[in-house]
């Protein structure tokens, strides 16, 4: 009844599922980055898994160590049950009964020693056969004794000889021919009465040395008793060629004669003594059945363990063992409830982590591979968790869940606000996964904390590595209050220090692999990345500097314009500044069609009519991407390179154009840009940051009032051409943008003091220089 309702209730929880899908239903035509039926997924995935580890049902916690104390109430017994002996202990006895067995062999019947014999001397007929036919061979010069016309005699030997072999019995048949004491008929007479010897001993199919308790069990029938007798007796396959190698070496120390005659015994020989399988697996469990599992009986109702009593070692089988029985009487219902109840513990945590992402992180909550990214994270700490009880050793594993993994990587993948956020749930998923141990979660969170500190302005890769101390120290300082506290042995305080010191070791190392590994897998771009790209050394913008340096001076104040409106506004500013650097790289193709780059103050433009112009400067956007592909620069930053200037209108040659015919243009988009607009605020603030820059350089004696009055033209145009539409910029984010912008810009542009020229009194600086 209890298992027919199991399953009603599993339908039930199914179809409910189904239902909430249903409601995410999946439309191929959205953009699987923000769609809700795959941030369902992403939740369910993870919220399974992570359920599916946490520990089965516990009564008490058993998990204290022989010599702490029982803090917990009175434990009394609400049913007998028998104490359970160590698991180690009736471990090593299983050993040592598998040790001390003897394994079974059936006595078979084999040939008589005269058969032996007779097959022998066939065989050895059968071999002169072959030698003298080649001895003909060689004699009418047609083939020697490893000739093919030999192949089918050989084969019907059933013994394969390697061409070695064969000369060697052909050289020993050979050289004594015709004399009276031929050394051939030493070494097969010696070959066949050592054969013969050997067969006179019991002989086992098995390998000797694989006998752990020398000895082995006989059985002549299924009714008859089994005779012990001892191993050393018997011989098996490598005795058998040991002794012959030995004895034949006696005759001829030709090693080739001494594997003959080893292959002719391995051959002819058959063993008497059988190895039983069956038998001795039956054996070894009725021993093992018979091993003793319990030592004691707890009656109903008798005190299991007293408050603040020391747990001893009788104490701690008696709690083991009441955990144990008390689970083998759990109903298909208790095990149910316990499912619900872990599904819920997760999905608790799950659901708090998700608000904090809408409500404050709301752009990586709607990019469904960052929410995958944090799930993976999640994922992995809790398997490392899982990991740590099933590893059965006497050491501190659990001290190598290395949680700040996780928080070094969140810290440098988003932000430390996120990372810290995310490290508490994380901690409180290991102490659940760990049956609610305080001690790993607490340890945890504070060398994640202290490692989310140590990477959160880092620069550069290496320095991930200096969250070592910062690991170190958090763990150090955990695992002493905690054994402090608990007043634990020092050696045992000694070895968690010694394994916290491995984990924070190891953290900085894991962290630094993944990493790698995530930016490539998730395509994400990290502050870290961006540092790396913006150094001046890069070969695209060594390349700018060269031989665009008006365009390269361009994209510098703009980066600064940028960085200062970004932090103004929330986003993210080294993304806008490197967006910045490598917006224009397409212009080291053709930088002298830029006015910017004209040195020499020759416009190639004068001569070319307005469209041409205008495919031309148009042209920098499609080749900024071409060499942004070829250097791998990551997509954000390729992004920049069409979106900073969206669709705007290359109103210069638009305008020559309308002059020149004295009419529109018949075709706009031939002086348009193909877009697209700007998806993000970063790229919404350098389109912005570019008309800017270039506009307020052509301003004529720029005071602040002509500066503010520039900026706020040129973002009302781009406002009201729609280009910043798809970009999220709101109007308070605009406001501040312009101010950002004009505190940079009057900076750039502020009025020097006239000092009074008063040349007669400086001395004549180049004549003196003449004269020294």
């Amino acid at each position: 009844v209890n298992y027919i309702i199991f399953l009603l209730q599993l339908k039930l929880l199914i179809n409910n599922l189904k239902n909430i899908t249903k409601k995410f239903k999946f439309d191929g035509k959205k953009n699987l980055s923000r769609d809700n039926a795959v941030k369902l997924a992403i939740g369910l995935i993870t919220l399974i898994v992570i359920s599916l580890m946490l520990p089965s049902y516990k009564t008490i916690d058993t998990e204290f160590e022989v010599g702490t104390v029982w803090s917990n109430e009175d434990l009394i017994a609400p049913f007998s049950f028998p104490i359970y002996r160590d698991e180690a202990e009736y471990e090593e006895e299983k050993k040592q009964v598998l040790k001390n067995l003897a394994p079974v062999y059936d006595k078979i019947q084999t040939p008589s020693q005269n058969q032996i014999s007779l097959d022998l001397n066939k065989l050895f007929s059968s071999i002169e056969a072959i030698l003298s036919r080649a001895k003909i061979l060689e004699d009418t010069k047609e083939g020697d004794i490893n000739s093919p016309v030999l192949t089918d005699e050989k084969k019907e030997l059933l013994i394969e000889f390697t061409p070695e072999e064969w000369n060697s019995l052909y050289k020993l048949y050979n050289k004594n021919l015709g004399d009276n004491e031929p050394e051939y008929s030493k070494y097969k007479a010696a070959v066949i009465q050592n054969i013969l010897d050997i067969y006179n001993n019991p002989i086992i199919n098995t390998d000797v040395s694989n006998n752990t308790s020398g000895k082995i069990s006989i059985r002549l029938n299924d009714k008859d008793p089994q005779e012990v007798v001892d191993v050393k007796d018997f011989y098996d396959n490598n005795k058998i060629r040991t002794t012959l190698r030995q004895r034949i070496k006696q005759i001829t120390p030709n090693e080739e004669l001494s594997l003959v005659a080893e292959e002719i015994a391995n051959t002819i020989i058959v063993p008497d003594y059988i190895y039983n399988k069956e038998a001795s697996d039956k054996e070894l469990s009725n021993r093992i059945d018979r091993i003793p599992r319990t030592f004691g009986f707890v009656r109903e109702n008798e005190r299991i363990i007293s408050k603040h009593d020391p747990i001893t070692r009788q104490a701690k089988l008696k709690l083991d063992s009441y955990k144990k029985v008390r689970l083998e009487t759990l109903g298909v219902q208790d095990y149910f409830k316990q499912y619900v109840g872990k599904f819920l513990n997760v999905l608790i945590l799950l659901i708090i982590l998700s608000l904090f992402l809408f409500f404050i992180r709301n752009r990586i909550y709607r990019d469904n591979l960052k929410l995958s990214l944090i799930s993976s994270l999640i994922i992995i700490i809790s398997f490392f968790a899982f990991i740590s009880l099933k590893i059965t050793v006497n050491a501190p594993v659990e001290l190598l869940i290395f949680a700040s993994v996780s928080a070094i990587m969140l810290t440098i993948i988003f932000d430390s606000r996120l990372a810290f956020f995310t490290t508490v749930i994380i901690c409180f998923l290991i102490s659940a996964i760990r049956g609610g141990d305080y001690t790993i979660g607490f340890i945890s969170f504070t060398g994640s904390v202290l490692a989310i500190f140590s990477v959160r302005d880092i620069k550069n890769r290496n320095q991930m590595f200096r969250s070592f101390f910062f690991i170190l120290a958090g763990n150090t300082l955990a695992i002493l209050a905690i054994g402090l506290d608990r007043t634990e042995a020092t050696n045992k305080i000694l070895i968690e220090l010694l394994f916290g010191g491995i984990n924070s070791i190891m953290s900085p190392i894991i962290a630094y692999g993944l990493l790698i590994f995530y930016e490539r897998v998730f395509k994400i771009t990290t502050d870290l990345t961006l540092v790396e790209l913006s150094d001046f050394n890069h070969p695209l913008l060594r390349e700018l500097s060269s031989k665009a340096p008006g365009t390269f001076h361009h994209s510098i104040v703009m980066g600064n314009l940028s960085e200062a409106a970004a932090e103004a506004i929330g986003a993210n500013r080294i993304l806008a500044r490197v967006g910045c650097y490598f917006h224009d790289i397409g212009k080291t193709i053709e930088p002298e069609y830029f006015i910017e780059n004209q040195i020499d103050k020759i416009n190639r433009h004068d001569n070319l009519p307005p469209e041409k112009s205008a495919e031309i400067i148009i042209s920098h956007v499609s080749k900024g991407i071409e060499l942004a592909q070829k250097y791998n620069l990551p997509q954000v930053l390729i992004d920049f390179i069409p979106m900073h200037h969206g669709t705007t209108l290359v109103s210069y040659f638009y305008n020559k154009s309308k002059d020149q015919e004295n009419i529109f243009p018949e075709n706009e988009t031939v002086y348009r840009y193909p877009g697209p607009k700007p998806q993000t605020k970063e790229t919404g603030i350098v389109m912005l940051a570019d008309s800017i820059e270039a506009s307020s350089r052509s301003l004529e004696d720029p005071t602040p009032e002509k500066i503010e009055k520039k900026i706020i033209e040129i973002i009302r145009l781009r406002f009201a051409e729609g280009e910043l539409d798809e970009c999220e910029l709101t109007l308070r984010d605009l406001t501040k943008i312009k101010n950002a912008f004009l505190k940079i810009l009057i900076g750039i542009h502020h009025h020097r003091i006239k000092y009074p020229e008063k040349v007669k009194e400086l001395p004549n600086i180049n004549k003196e220089i003449e004269t020294d």
